[in-house]
């Protein structure tokens, strides 16, 4: 242990280990090194000397961050918490994270908390954000007072985990998620002030026998909106996908060989919408899987979208949440009071992880969609 820890609590706390973790997006590990390492030898390759005295490092931010990484900061005499990373200047800046190891340990726990859901559904998401706002600000009060109640991390911690509410899990021989009518209202209202449509049952054709997936096209409905990354038409049956394109479709492709569809497997498939990147959604109306055709005769993006038309509205509505997260980080009505964290990093991050948890075949291989929109370097970063 450095002579210059002289805190007692926080000598305790790191000598037994308490402060060498992984969660709530901070990497702790460096804190069981032998010995902890102090700020101005981690960041004397840097050539960072100002701002370094009296910390050490307890580890690091676990997002990618533009302008280097971002470091957890022990102040050896006060117990403070910060995170840290150098300016133009060579100068080290920080933010408070916590204003004491234990009050570390206890935000954190309440951050790991958000989970274990018994209700479901967008008033859910709101109420877990309020409630567990207030258990953070309870479990260190000084933190939110000297950082006029918005300190760094937390609250952009608990936006991302929040959306864990969203939905609840199908039950048996159902859809993979539950997801309600006001959910798909407010994926129609992020995409551009949209409405919702609810089919009719003489829209949906005989096709469709996939139970659930006609209860929710009736009762839930899909999007309607401009902006919208699922293009759906107010009005209208649902067609086939042959009967849209019927160039795609025709004989063993021999309408137009180069335009044919190299998956004749989803002629009949019904078409839900337009995608990005001049796709559409197909829908198996025996299964309810979604998939995407293969117009160019490449192999990609693989057939596989969604699960079905839930996991494609949950997967949607999560996007778009982070996507308004990070709009507001970038564009502020009021700026934050921070020198180093920026919330667009934290979301940037993780929002890759938070949508494949929610249909993790969607994410199976570099052929799939959203991996492939993930690494397309002309639409910026995946949430931009």
């Amino acid at each position: 242990m450095p002579e210059g820890i002289t805190h007692g609590v926080s000598r305790e706390l790191l000598a037994a280990g308490e402060l060498c973790w992984s969660r709530a997006y901070l990497d702790l590990e460096a804190s069981g090194e032998e010995p902890v390492q102090s700020a101005a030898s981690w960041y004397e390759r840097q050539g960072v000397k100002g701002g370094v005295e009296g910390l050490y490092v307890l580890g690091e931010a676990q997002y990618e961050a533009f302008e280097g990484p971002v470091t957890v900061l022990l102040d050896g005499v006060s117990g403070e918490v910060f995170l840290a990373r150098p300016d133009s200047d060579d100068v080290l800046q920080r933010d408070l994270l916590a204003s004491s190891p234990e009050c570390l340990i206890a935000l954190a726990a309440e951050i790991e908390a958000v989970g274990g859901k018994a209700s479901y559904g967008v008033a859910a998401v709101a109420e877990v954000e309020r409630a567990v706002r207030q258990r953070l600000r309870e479990a260190d009060p000084e933190l939110f007072r000297r950082t006029d109640d918005r300190p760094a991390h937390w609250e952009t911690a608990l936006t991302i985990r929040a959306l864990a509410w969203g939905a609840g899990a199908g039950g048996p021989e159902e859809l993979a998620y539950a997801v309600t009518p006001v959910l798909v209202e407010d994926l129609a209202t992020l995409a551009g002030e949209g409405s919702v449509r609810r089919f009719e049952e003489a829209e949906l054709p005989a096709g469709l026998s996939h139970g659930p997936t006609r209860r929710l096209l009736t009762e839930i409905g899909l999007p309607v909106s401009d902006r919208c990354v699922l293009s759906v038409d107010a009005e209208g049956p649902l067609r086939t996908l042959a009967e849209g394109f019927p160039e795609n479709y025709g004989p063993d492709g021999e309408d137009d060989e180069d335009e044919s569809s190299t998956r004749p497997h989803q002629a009949d498939f019904l078409l839900v919408g337009g995608w990005m990147y001049d796709f559409v959604v197909a829908l198996d109306g025996a299964t309810g899987r979604v998939e995407l055709p293969d117009w160019w005769d490449d192999g990609e993006p693989a057939a596989y979208l969604h699960r079905d038309l839930s996991a494609l509205l949950y997967t949607l509505w999560t996007f778009e949440r982070l996507r308004a997260a990070r709009r507001e980080a970038e564009h502020p009505r009021t700026p934050g009071p921070w020198s180093v964290f920026e919330p667009s990093e934290l979301l940037d991050s993780v929002a890759e992880g938070v949508m494949r948890a929610l249909d993790p075949e969607a994410f199976a291989s570099e052929s799939h969609f959203w991996p492939i929109r993930v690494d397309d370097g002309h639409m910026g970063g995946l949430l931009e």
